[in-house]
């Protein structure tokens, strides 16, 4: 008898020394299940106005997440839906969905503007959205976003309707002082047919 007692006693506290363990991967596994309706499968949107978020760093989940929930980002729903959640929930998702691999889909895209896009790429945003190398990128990942999502982004940040980058939104005044509305959308057809 005392020997089924110690036994238990050994269960009971190895479930309660795991038991934080389980309830916190059983958390983050209820806040990103709400995401994938839009966003897809561990974050690999097949949404083309949606953007893929797996691979995202950190840091940038975070900011993005915090700005849409102040309103300093625009958004259509997410701004209601990050309202929600709690700096420490968002860093949670933010960890899942870093360690997440990135799918990239197909997508149609002109090959002719993909590669003058290839060439302005080079010339104006290699810097900041490196594609490959040994350097991190100062950006997320955008190589094979979706074309749609990326034009809405875009557009935000040239208007002003997003301010959170003024960086961005002053490479993009001085790429178009210099070249064309077209060109811009070679850029786009060029990040639209990587994967």
């Amino acid at each position: 008898m005392p020997y089924r007692i110690i036994n238990y006693v050994f269960l009971l506290t190895g479930l309660m020394l795991n038991f934080p363990a389980y309830a916190t991967e059983a958390r983050v596994s209820m806040l990103v299940d709400t995401c994938v309706a839009c966003h897809g499968i561990n974050g690999s949107s097949v949404g083309p106005a949606t953007p893929s978020i797996s691979g995202m760093r950190e840091s940038l989940f975070v900011k993005a997440m915090e700005d849409m929930k102040t309103g300093k980002r625009p958004s259509t729903v997410m701004a209601i839906i990050a309202k929600g959640y709690t700096s420490r929930e968002i860093a949670m998702m933010a960890a899942y969905f870093h360690k997440q691999p990135t799918m990239r889909y197909s997508q149609s895209f002109d090959e002719e503007k993909a590669q003058r896009g290839k060439v302005l790429y080079e010339q104006y945003c290699s810097g900041c959205h490196k594609i490959k190398g040994k350097r991190k990128p100062l950006s997320n990942k955008i190589a094979g976003q979706w074309m749609p999502y990326l034009r809405i982004r875009l557009s935000e940040l040239r208007s002003g309707a997003d301010s959170t980058s003024p960086i961005m939104t002053s490479a993009l005044k001085h790429f178009l002082k210099k070249n064309s509305e077209e060109s811009l959308e070679d850029i786009i057809h060029f990040y639209g047919s990587l994967k």
